[in-house]
């Protein structure tokens, strides 16, 4: 269904291209699906790991934390090694580290070895979204770019989803190094199927050198352009906001007045489905009506969702969580693609800067929020997350006010 319905939607002239595209929507949605699954199926298991290795709840968060962190720094220099070494390679790589790393998993006994592991891990896979994300800007003519980016998102969250999902329903019937074990083995498979899938880059042309001054130097002037300086708060309170949620809401939903337990309360990462529409109709709408409209619009809808989480109603508290999420892959793709757009330069490192923030504010805000459930429970952590998003709303009327899109030569997936 998925790919008939990407067919359609990219309207390509021939056969061949058809044919390319399709490629290139299953080998770069295989990948996010593998990196997200592998690094987010802790995340139903944090009231697990809290009593296993005796680490107070306000505090658990930290390996999850320690995953994106390492993550986002390890992006500042992964899309400079895209733009020198090149975007399918490095994904490749990037997947073969993370399933050999996610294999010594099981080897290690201390929570403080955990940790660090899974840090590792986070930054052995900090190569595939840069990578995949300039790989479609290069190869992906620029009237399907945004969709077909949004399908990379919604692999993105298949991943999220499936990962959360597929631990929250083991964890009460296999132990946790037969989890490790799984993805270990998902993420090595995967790197084998984008071997053979994901065309070879027609567009790509390689940087001379890896000389870490013109690094630092290309980095900084991305911050001198203002649609990217922003685009990075942007992406800073994008996932800072969605990682809160979904840390803390296994531990609010066990308690008064739900008493639902964390296998049933991960299931609500089925909502994950949402971004099968919701990103890539997000890259339909910012073609018609402006990326930043769009975006404040989504912003608005993700407040609305985060207050009906304060209800005692079970229903409409998932009602609640549900459309924040729907909304917040249909952001994360506006994202992405406003970055591939409006970079001048060096696509790959701008595209890892936006990550970097991404990854960052999930890390340091999702870490924050544990102490702000912790001490003011949810209504204080909603507090918390509505006033980044009015936040993003500003930031995104900023925006929207006289920018013009950039426009980018059309190019093939052939």
């Amino acid at each position: 269904m998925a790919l008939t319905h990407a067919n359609n939607t990219l309207k390509a002239p021939d056969p061949v291209k058809a044919s390319a595209y399709i490629r290139v929507i299953l080998a770069l949605a295989l990948s996010g699906l593998a990196e997200l699954a592998s690094l987010f199926f802790i995340q139903p298991l944090l009231p697990t790991l809290a009593v296993e290795y005796n680490v107070p709840v306000s505090q658990v968060s930290i390996i999850l934390s320690a995953e994106t962190a390492l993550l986002a720094i390890g992006l500042l220099f992964t899309g400079t090694l895209s733009d020198h070494y090149g975007r399918k390679r490095l994904i490749i790589v990037s997947l073969l580290l993370g399933g050999i790393l996610t294999l010594l998993c099981p080897l290690v006994e201390s929570w403080a070895m955990l940790v660090a592991l899974r840090a590792v891990i986070g930054l052995a896979l900090s190569g595939i979204a840069a990578a995949a994300t300039a790989y479609i800007s290069e190869e992906v003519a620029p009237v399907a770019a945004g969709i077909v980016t949004g399908y990379f998102v919604f692999g993105n969250s298949m991943g999220g989803m499936s990962g959360r999902i597929v631990a929250s329903q083991l964890i009460d019937h296999v132990s946790i190094n037969v989890i490790f074990y799984g993805f270990a083995v998902s993420l090595i498979v995967v790197a084998v199927l984008v071997k053979f899938l994901l065309p070879e880059s027609k567009n790509f042309t390689p940087t001379q050198s890896l000389n870490a001054m013109r690094m630092v130097k290309g980095a900084a002037s991305h911050f001198k352009n203002k649609n990217l300086a922003l685009a990075f708060v942007i992406s800073f309170i994008i996932f800072g906001a969605f990682t809160s949620l979904y840390n803390y809401l296994a531990f609010f939903l066990k308690g008064e007045p739900f008493h639902i337990s964390p296998a049933n309360a991960g299931l609500l990462s089925f909502s994950f489905a949402l971004s099968f529409f919701t990103a890539p109709q997000a890259g339909r709408l910012s073609a018609k009506y402006g990326a930043m409209k769009v975006l404040r619009v989504l912003f608005l809808i993700m407040a609305f969702g985060m207050l009906l989480t304060l209800t005692s109603n079970v229903v409409t508290f998932i009602v609640g969580a549900v459309i924040f999420t729907g909304c917040f892959f249909g952001c994360h793709s506006i994202g992405l693609s406003w970055v591939s757009k409006n970079a001048t330069h060096a696509r790959g490192q701008a595209v890892a800067l936006y990550l970097f923030f991404y990854y960052m504010g999930g890390s340091v805000i999702g870490f924050i929020n544990g102490f702000v459930f912790h001490s003011m429970g949810w209504q204080g952590m909603t507090g918390f997350i509505l006033a980044l998003l009015g936040v993003g709303v500003v930031v995104a009327t900023y925006l929207a006010s006289g920018n013009k899109p950039v426009l980018v030569p059309a190019q093939s997936a052939e």
